[in-house]
């Protein structure tokens, strides 16, 4: 993750988070009706590894003034992770490593109060959980772990890995967890490939297709030679069965290579068809990938990086539907900027972001014409209203 050391008002700017959203004041006393269909901002103001996260309701953003003197503060360790209502009325907020959610309801302008709150961190026995809001009753809390095994006599030939994952199902309305959550998922990537290495370390933006539930993942292959990990040639998914999240495993495709869990921003999207789009990045590539009943598709592969002929990363997409999606890009073909200092201390580099329209039926792809020196890393949403795409852009 990147962290900024600059001024309070250019650390604002730089990590604003596109997210059209709506929050309020936990448990002051503040009263009110629910206001709907606001557009809601939110953005970190800080440096180094914390800041706080306000947010903000704008009714009209023609008109609507956005400022980082006022607003509402969530609850923040670090850098919060927000999910809106369809409606805008209500907002869900993860205290990242803390394990907290807090549900708020929106009353207008700078008005929210606190109606719910979870501690998921004690059911599922860790701070660092992640958190995707999966349709407008449900929620995940998810994250994994994973240990090299060697053998009990010497304790220095490798096995494979152990990764577990630890899964919870939020019900949005109630603010508990659903029958079933488990801490202790073991996860199986086949006896073959755990031999040789490979190994889940992250795992985010979890979706539902059918009776699977779909999440992108993070891997590495264990060089045991030296104790460290390398780059994966594959590409992989973590797949269990839903409502139960039982018979965890894992789907694996070698026709593109890289990471599939992003960073805040979706990864994966359902399409009309029950398909998942997946978004694929590494190697200074990015692909949309198809997934369907549990398989890749070979026959689909949306290559970004060919059809903008340079090199690109991403960390993820939003799906506006029948086949078109807007994707935030990082242009490798650029010199890149010191932005900050990473958690060691050491210089973190950014090259410029854009913003590009992909069209799935027609296998193209739209440059658009934004902004220059943008850093869009952690975007978190956006919004579709009336046939119109909105998504805030930040220097």
């Amino acid at each position: 993750m990147k962290y900024l050391k600059r001024s309070l008002v250019i650390a604002a700017a730089v990590c604003a988070l596109p997210l059209l959203y709506s929050c309020s004041d936990d448990d002051n006393g503040i009263s009110g009706e629910e206001v709907k269909n606001d557009f809601h901002l939110a953005f970190a103001s800080g440096s180094e590894a914390n800041s706080a996260t306000i947010v903000q309701g704008v009714s009209d953003l023609s008109s609507g003034i956005i400022s980082s003197q006022k607003g509402h503060e969530l609850e923040s360790a670090r850098t919060a992770r927000i999910f809106a209502s369809a409606d805008g009325s209500t907002i869900y907020s993860l205290n990242y490593t803390e394990g907290t959610i807090e549900k708020l309801s929106y009353l207008g302008g700078d008005l929210y109060t606190r109606v719910g709150r979870i501690d998921a961190s004690v059911p599922l026995g860790v701070k660092s959980l992640r958190f995707t809001k999966l349709n407008e009753e449900l929620a995940s809390l998810h994250y994994v772990r994973a240990t090299p095994l060697y053998d009990s006599e010497t304790g220095e030939v490798y096995l494979k890995h152990s990764v577990v994952a630890s899964i919870g199902i939020l019900d949005l309305e109630t603010m508990t967890l659903l029958e079933g959550y488990n801490k202790e998922i073991e996860v199986e990537l086949g006896e073959e490939l755990s031999a040789l290495g490979y190994y889940i370390s992250r795992i985010d933006a979890p979706v539902v297709s059918g009776s699977k539930l779909y999440y992108g993942a993070a891997v590495s292959k264990w060089n045991a030679s030296s104790g460290k990990a390398e780059a994966t040639d594959r590409t992989f998914t973590l797949v269990l069965d839903y409502p139960s999240l039982t018979n965890a495993t894992a789907i694996s495709t070698t026709a593109v290579k890289g990471a599939t869990n992003g960073y805040r921003t979706p990864t994966q999207h359902v399409n009309e068809a029950g398909e998942i789009l997946q978004l694929v990045s590494g190697n200074e590539e990015v692909h949309i990938v198809k997934i369907k009943d549990g398989q890749y598709l070979s026959s689909f592969d949306y290559d970004l990086s060919n059809l903008l002929g340079k090199a690109v990363a991403s960390n993820g997409w939003f799906y506006a539907g029948k086949g078109i999606g807007y994707i935030p890009y990082e242009d490798l073909s650029k010199d890149k900027i010191q932005i900050g200092e990473n958690a060691q201390g050491e210089p973190s580099y950014s090259a410029m972001w854009k913003l590009a329209r992909m069209d799935f039926n027609k296998g193209t792809v739209l440059d658009l014409n934004v902004p220059d020196n943008l850093w869009l890393t952690q975007y978190q949403s956006s919004v579709v209203r009336d046939g119109i795409f909105y998504i805030a852009l930040s220097p």
